[in-house]
């Protein structure tokens, strides 16, 4: 029954794309720089979606909402696709490879003299992070800050850098991207601050959810295509550029 119901499905998607001239509807998170701009078009993930896309023959329809909204319209059949998940958010999609990796780091000041080496290090300082860390990282992780002097979550990464540039917490969880393009980076009096990363934390896979198997394999196919010709990477360099972020 589950196999009828999935040739059922795949011929109603199939009918759906033609009749929509090869157009996929993808479901783009809130601003989040350097990975989404404004608007949902452009941004390294929203960019590397929709060129693998293309490069897969299809046009790309983009709707911007929050992520909770997107990974429920894709569960309900509103949108086809979805960047920025991990197979943990629902049993029910089918995931691409990997389209880019999150880059997890613990970030200090160069100036703080602070050298961290492993997970437990963290006990020691003040830290902040973002929502969930703690669950995240695994029991290294968690217990290192359940020890820590002070430590707390913030939704805004705007939060995280205002902290650690105007000497509020001696360390901040973030990725490294993120961190490093977000508008903040000087201090209350406009002083700029050298940092250092330090990669604790390794790096977290970022997937496409899609509705349908069969447009997953086409993306996949697509994507190994992409590199294969120099544009993911040209892609990836254009906004380490635009936003001075290290290789």
């Amino acid at each position: 029954m589950r196999a009828i119901m999935q040739c059922l499905a795949l011929m109603s998607w199939l009918l759906a794309i033609t009749a929509h001239a090869a157009e996929v509807r993808l479901a783009v998170g809130l601003a989040k720089l350097p990975y989404v701009e404004a608007g949902g078009r452009s941004g390294l993930e929203a960019s590397l979606a929709i060129a693998t896309l293309a490069q897969a023959g299809y046009q790309t329809k983009v709707i911007q909402v929050p992520q909770a909204r997107g990974l429920a319209m894709l569960k309900d059949g509103q949108v086809d696709a979805m960047i920025t998940l991990t197979p943990s958010a629902s049993d029910a999609l089918f995931y691409s490879q990997p389209l880019l990796y999150y880059r997890n780091r613990a970030i200090t000041l160069h100036g703080s003299g602070i050298v961290l080496t492993q997970p437990s290090d963290l006990s020691r300082y003040s830290v902040a992070s973002f929502q969930n860390a703690r669950l995240l990282f695994g029991p290294d992780f968690a217990h290192a800050v359940a020890r820590s002097p002070n430590y707390s979550e913030h939704a805004d990464q705007d939060t995280l850098n205002r902290l650690l540039l105007n000497h509020r917490v001696d360390v901040v969880v973030s990725d490294e991207f993120i961190f490093r393009a977000n508008p903040t980076q000087t201090d209350l009096n406009g002083q700029r601050h050298a940092t250092v990363s330090y990669a604790l934390l390794g790096s977290s896979p970022r997937h496409v959810g899609f509705a349908n198997v069969y447009l997953r394999q086409q993306f996949d196919q697509a994507l190994v295509q992409l590199k294969a010709s120099g544009e993911y990477e040209r892609l990836t360099q254009q906004y380490r550029q635009r936003y001075q972020l290290p290789n």
